[in-house]
């Protein structure tokens, strides 16, 4: 991520991505909002089921 970084400076980049497929769920996030929203509360479902947390 360091190298990352650093590279973004060079190309003046102001988002910097751990990964390039990050940058495709934040396309998703912007551009599907209420998809995007749909699978965050999927996943913090089964998130909540595997660790025997409640709301």
């Amino acid at each position: 991520m360091a190298q990352t970084w650093v590279d973004s400076l060079d190309d003046d980049r102001f988002l910097v991505l751990p990964h390039p497929e990050v940058g495709d769920y934040y396309a998703a996030r912007a551009t599907q909002n209420e998809r995007w929203l749909a699978g965050m509360r999927k996943l913090q479902v089964a998130l909540d089921r595997a660790t025997g947390a409640t709301a």
